[in-house]
């Protein structure tokens, strides 16, 4: 008996295959790709497909056919602005054009094929009133965009809506007023305060379309050796504020303390440096719409220990994202006196050598 036992559990194993099939068969998949922004004259969509095959995906990767479709494969691609009840207002055709000095990396290279369509420049608003540091815009911040695909006979369809325009609060925004330059000292001159920068959601009257808002400071200076000058931009990230709200005030915060010590630490002691000359202070918004926030809420760093998390596409018939986004910026913002003071003789930033470019005159104006 034990010699049969044996017997069949070998004859078992024999007939039994080590061979795993992991690839199905082929099946058409389409990842499509559109970041709208109203203030592009130009928007961009990548059509591309998905791929699986026998021996190592990276090898696949760097075959452009195994990324992009054929001209014959895609036998509809257009955009169309669409009503509330998704009745087309206006059409355009997607072309396609070659993006070329692509850099190396795991997927093909230096050129890719992407798609394209423009769209007239108008007002930003409906009165025609123009407003500060808005600049052309040319999607209807009002729009609802839907992109419509035939490839390989599959249709794809995906609608998104348009991350419009936000107020800035007027401190905020002037650039030229004293009273409105950044302030990181108390205003009883007793140490570090606390800078706040402000803005609205959305414009009263605008739809409510904003979601998020991430804000970004950039200190810009000159540095100065033997007589010849370099621009330098220091980024620094404000912090991250999604809006539940229509036109709801939102604000982020820096304390003093905090600009000062990192720009020490960004900054470093270069006995060549002869001069460096503060130029200013931008502050950029920029602004995703529901879809994207979602996307950008899925794909974040995973900060528990609950590492599954769902997939998200908004394309019907593909895989993909159809969303939008926006930006707006205050340029060339000034500090204070208090604050210009702290930057050339303060603790922390004393030996770094700075002076302001801006017209003030001494003690704090550059030679």
């Amino acid at each position: 008996m034990r010699h049969l036992l044996l017997f069949l559990a070998a004859a078992t194993v024999a007939g039994c295959s080590t061979d795993l099939e992991i690839n199905a068969p082929y099946k058409n998949v389409t990842v499509v790709t559109g970041l709208l922004n109203m203030r592009d004259s130009v928007h961009f969509v990548k059509i591309n497909k998905a791929f699986l095959g026998e021996g190592d995906a990276f090898v696949y990767a760097a075959i452009r056919d195994s990324n992009e479709y054929r001209d014959e494969d895609i036998t509809q691609k257009v955009v169309y602005r669409v009503n509330a009840s998704g009745l087309p207002i206006d059409s355009f055709l997607l072309h396609d054009t070659l993006i070329t000095g692509r850099v190396p990396g795991d997927f093909y290279y230096p050129e890719q094929k992407v798609y394209y369509f423009r769209t007239p420049n108008r007002i930003l608003n409906q009165s025609g009133t123009p407003q500060i540091n808005s600049g052309p815009t040319f999607l209807h911040q009002a729009g609802l965009y839907k992109i419509k695909l035939k490839v390989k006979g599959q249709d794809i369809t995906s609608t998104t809506n348009i991350a419009n325009d936000i107020t800035i609060a007027a401190n905020d925004q002037d650039t030229i007023n004293n009273a409105s330059a950044i302030n990181f000292m108390n205003a009883t001159g007793s140490g570090y305060g606390i800078y706040e920068f402000n803005w609205t959601s959305s414009v009263s009257g605008n739809p409510w379309t904003n979601r998020r808002f991430v804000v970004t400071l950039e200190f810009k200076y000159d540095e100065v050796r033997d007589g010849a000058s370099q621009r330098i931009v220091k980024s620094r990230n404000l912090g991250t504020v999604v809006a539940t709200a229509g036109a709801q005030p939102l604000a982020v915060t820096l304390p003093g303390e905090t600009f000062f010590s990192w720009l020490r630490n960004s900054i470093p002691n270069d006995p060549s440096v002869d001069q460096r000359i503060f130029r200013g202070i931008d502050i950029k918004v920029d602004v995703a719409n529901a879809e994207f926030h979602t996307y950008l809420t899925l794909t974040e760093p995973i900060s528990s220990i609950v590492e599954d998390r769902p997939s998200y596409s908004n394309v019907e018939g593909a895989y993909g994202l159809w969303a939008s986004r926006y930006y707006k910026n205050v340029i060339n913002k000034r500090l204070n006196a208090a604050s210009l003071n702290e930057l050339i003789n303060g603790p922390y930033t004393a030996t770094l050598g700075f002076c302001s470019g801006f017209n003030v005159g001494p003690p704090y104006g550059c030679d």
